[in-house]
């Protein structure tokens, strides 16, 4: 017999178990989790390449990336990849997608069973700019309005 103790343990435990299977999309996740989570989800892909001596990279991140108006449109229309240009496997994928230097933003999707580039950015921008490219990005991987 179920006790209401035991009841409230299953029912806080499937709850827990449902939140673990949610999608994070406030997150920045390694490339290949990002991969799997914009196909599964059919968002695009945002790959930021980064380095820690980038002094452009640290203004992205405290300008223009913190932003609330660019962290919603992230947040609610992709998936974020966080690489690290200069990790072995920034190395690897910073030559697959022809990132020559840091940031560099490349936006992928996932079409007809093979990834296609959206885009790409390179640099530094004002945050309003920043916004408009990736609202352009998002307009074009939805094939129609972004909003």
């Amino acid at each position: 017999m179920f006790t209401l103790a035991r009841i409230v343990i299953l029912v806080t435990a499937l709850g827990a178990a449902m939140a673990a299977k949610a999608p994070d999309y406030s997150r920045w996740y390694p490339f290949s989790d990002a991969q799997a989570l914009a196909e599964k989800a059919s968002r695009p892909v945002m790959v930021y390449f980064w380095s820690e001596s980038c002094y452009f990279c640290e203004q992205m991140n405290t300008y223009v990336l913190s932003d609330p108006s660019v962290s919603k449109l992230l947040e609610e229309r992709f998936v974020v990849a966080s690489v690290d240009m200069y990790s072995p496997e920034g190395r690897e994928l910073a030559s697959r997608y022809g990132a020559l230097g840091t940031p560099t933003f490349v936006f992928l999707a996932y079409q007809q069973g093979t990834w296609r580039e959206l885009g790409r950015l390179f640099g530094s921008r004002p945050r309003a700019q920043f916004f408009d490219e990736l609202q352009r990005i998002c307009t074009k991987a939805r094939g129609g309005d972004c909003g």
